[in-house]
């Protein structure tokens, strides 16, 4: 299955959201997770320890869902963009380098409190290839593409 293409409007959003959540399976179990998403404009970077949960799903399963939302007590102002895709496991080189960079520049918190370190993190490449997105404010329910 080929990747998304998003458009501009999703893209502004996608780029200001700070956090998502990350759905992964063991085949019995699902397990979710908010996350700290940095997106290139075509795939998305999060960072993780090496030895999460998360980590170990994907090593046996690497499709995952990513949902990003703003949530409104208004619950006519919801937008949310829901991806399902595979996840690509990065643990050095020269990709492993640039995700680092984009999510260090997006969240100070990588550079103090949760530094990433090769051997000790690892980078997930989150590559959507279906996507569901609503937003009620200007009435649009777009799924799927």
């Amino acid at each position: 299955m080929s990747m998304v293409k998003f458009n501009e409007k999703e893209i502004r959003f996608l780029n200001y959201m700070r956090v998502g959540r990350l759905a992964t399976t063991d085949g019995e179990a699902i397990h979710l997770v908010p996350i700290c998403p940095v997106f290139d404009g075509t795939v998305f970077y999060m960072a993780t320890h090496a030895k999460t949960r998360k980590v170990r799903n994907l090593r046996r399963n690497n499709k995952a869902t990513l949902l990003v939302d703003q949530y409104s007590e208004d619950w006519m102002r919801h937008v949310a963009t829901m991806m399902m895709g595979t996840v690509d496991i990065i643990e050095k080189g020269s990709e492993f380098e640039k995700a680092k960079a984009l999510l260090e520049g997006k969240f100070q918190q990588y550079n103090e409190l949760f530094p990433i370190r090769e051997s000790e993190s690892v980078i997930l490449c989150f590559k959507p290839n279906k996507v569901v997105t609503w937003d009620y404010v200007v009435g649009e329910l777009n799924e799927p593409h």
